[in-house]
């Protein structure tokens, strides 16, 4: 007797999680933009996004160099360059270089949209990107996908907001 209870509730169970897996996917596939069922890495999804909003470059353009402490200093006083937070939003509305405009990796097609004539203004003009620290990737991400985009002078500042941070240098906030 109480094995036919179990195998009922083994039924019973299989039943309910089939009907959960069965609605998540129609849910999933009637958002506006479905969830993807399979990983691809954040430069393979930024690489989609750039894809989806226009024309690549039609040669490749290397990077124009970093970009030192120093010499990021001068240009976010003198605004000469167009300076890009790649890290998210968040962390951008909590502290950044003066001056500089949010174009985070992980939320890239709408604020570069957002962007886009100030970006298109900037398109001969040199773009320096950052992010937290030399452990970040994001604003490698990103100047990569300017590049793609066509915009040729872009540069990075490496050391990002901690090496900013750590020098005590002015700070804007949100």
């Amino acid at each position: 007797m109480p094995r036919k209870f179990i195998m009922q509730d083994f039924v019973g169970l299989w039943l309910l999680l089939t009907g959960c897996l069965i609605s998540g996917l129609v849910i999933n596939e009637m958002r506006s933009t479905p969830l993807s069922l399979t990983y691809s890495s954040p430069a393979s999804r930024l690489n989609q996004t750039v894809e989806q909003l226009g024309p690549s470059a039609t040669v490749p353009v290397a990077l124009d160099g970093d970009v030192e402490r120093d010499e990021m200093q001068k240009l976010s006083l003198n605004h000469v360059a167009l300076i890009l937070d790649a890290r998210p939003e968040v962390f951008y509305r909590l502290g950044h270089i003066p001056s500089a405009l949010s174009l985070p990796r992980d939320d890239f097609e709408k604020q570069y949209q957002a962007l886009q004539s100030t970006l298109q203004s900037h398109r001969d003009k040199p773009l320096v990107v950052y992010c937290s620290s030399t452990d970040c990737h994001d604003s490698q991400m990103v100047a990569d996908a300017l590049q793609k985009l066509g915009y040729a002078h872009v540069r990075l500042f490496r050391g990002g907001w901690s090496d900013w941070e750590n020098a005590s240098l002015p700070e804007e906030k949100e």
